[in-house]
């Protein structure tokens, strides 16, 4: 089976109204179809994570796919755009699931985390409880040291106490006595982890907010070499990682190995196809047990007509051959750009 052609389309769709208000950026995604000479076509997707000027690159891409075989290809070490593509073209010419194709299925329902940018506390509180209405158990928060403690009350007595928060400040908690200070402030509160509150430049102090608070600490970080470098250092009780599918379970594996739990932000603001793929990847890794940072669900439209089944805040897989998805070419048409 080999590549006959490849097409680009960049899509704006926009984030949900009250995201869209404090977010107040456009993020476009690039669909990328992979034609083929039996009729058969892969989806993968690209954002400013992963080439924004993808379609810049075109004549390098034809270069290097068109015209060759899907099976020339180490699909495990492919980026992760044409990875999607390929594993999706492999999985449909078999007739499996692409998850076969990576590894044992551990999960039929990967879990999301619902997500909010720096809002205020009373806004973020009811986008909570919209999200626990939806069957979200964890709601990652832009957080903000002035806000975050009362936000994290306001959520609790909208949601219950068996609603967990994902604090990630971007280590704008900033340095080691204001981390301490507020992880002691959020106990109160279920904060499921700790997301990079503070500076690391100096990973003693992330040993030594782990040895002086009861709040688990993450660090979002990728390759199996830094995540090591974080255990030895003693700096993290979990990991939110990327990467493509052989990178991804190697790192899965090294935290496996210090028997800390990992989640994924392989893409983020993705469609369906993005946020499938990344499914099927973390669907194959046993200590993936977090709800992932895959957001299809913050925009007004997935792209997927239905296809993809996210419900109960979580993408379900099925056993359709490929991504087990397909377009609804007219929502494509409707949000593209160029």
């Amino acid at each position: 089976m080999k590549i006959t052609d490849i097409e680009y389309r960049t899509v704006s769709i926009p984030f949900l109204p009250i995201i869209q208000e404090y977010f107040g950026m456009e993020y476009p995604t690039t669909i990328v179809s992979v034609h083929t000479d039996e009729g058969l076509t892969g989806l993968g997707e690209s954002n400013s994570s992963h080439g924004s000027n993808i379609t810049d690159s075109a004549d390098s891409i034809a270069e290097r796919y068109i015209g060759k075989s899907i099976w020339e290809f180490d699909l495990s070490t492919e980026g992760f755009t044409f990875q999607s593509a390929l594993y999706d073209l492999a999985g449909q010419a078999l007739g499996v699931p692409a998850y076969k194709l990576i590894g044992a299925k551990h999960r039929d329902s990967v879990e999301l985390a619902y997500w909010s940018p720096p809002m205020p506390p009373k806004e973020t509180a009811e986008e909570a409880e919209r999200a626990a209405n939806l069957g979200f158990r964890v709601h990652k928060l832009k957080a903000r040291s002035a806000t975050i403690v009362e936000t994290a009350r306001l959520i609790q007595e909208a949601c219950g106490p068996d609603f967990q928060i994902r604090v990630d400040p971007n280590t704008e908690f900033g340095d080691l006595e204001t981390g301490i200070r507020l992880a002691d402030e959020l106990l109160p509160y279920n904060i499921e982890v700790y997301e990079d509150p503070i500076k690391f430049e100096d990973l003693s102090w992330y040993r030594q907010l782990r040895e002086k608070t009861d709040v688990p600490v993450a660090r979002h970080i990728a390759g199996s070499a830094e995540i090591l470098r974080n255990i030895r250092a003693d700096a993290v009780d979990a990991v939110n990682t990327f990467g493509n599918v052989d990178g991804l379970r190697k790192s899965a594996a090294v935290a496996e190995a210090a028997e800390l739990p990992i989640w994924v932000q392989v893409f983020a603001f993705g469609s369906c196809v993005a946020s499938t793929f990344a499914a099927h990847m973390v669907c194959t890794i046993p200590n993936c047990t977090m709800p992932i940072d895959e957001l299809p669900h913050i925009r007004v439209d997935d792209l997927s007509g239905g296809s993809m089944d996210l419900s109960n805040g979580a993408i379900n897989l099925t056993d359709k051959p490929g991504l087990g998805i397909s377009l609804d070419m007219d929502a494509v048409e409707k949000y593209r750009i160029r």
